[in-house]
């Protein structure tokens, strides 16, 4: 009897430590997945931050590089085929 008594009496605090901790390891893992979800959320918005930045350099260069080719195409190229200027024909008529 006194063996019985003395097993409940050790096995009821174990069991009632056993019921606690589930309960709390839930808890444990709720706030788990929360800092998770935020700390993934933190890195989408650091991802989309770095992505728009590239993407921004990208336009200046696209933008600098076609907008160089417009110069050397339009003034340089225009410089060496239009050298003398216009011709044109001789006036018809009284002026000199």
């Amino acid at each position: 009897m006194k063996q019985l008594l003395m097993v409940l009496a050790l096995a009821i605090p174990l069991m009632a430590q056993e019921a606690e901790s589930k309960d709390v390891t839930k808890d444990v893992k709720v706030v788990i997945r929360e800092k998770h979800d935020r700390g993934d959320r933190r890195q989408m918005v650091v991802k989309r931050q770095k992505m728009a930045k590239k993407q921004h350099i990208r336009q200046v260069v696209r933008l600098a590089v076609v907008g160089g080719l417009a110069y050397y195409i339009g003034y340089h190229q225009g410089e060496k085929h239009f050298k003398g200027g216009m011709k044109r024909r001789p006036y018809m008529g009284d002026r000199k």
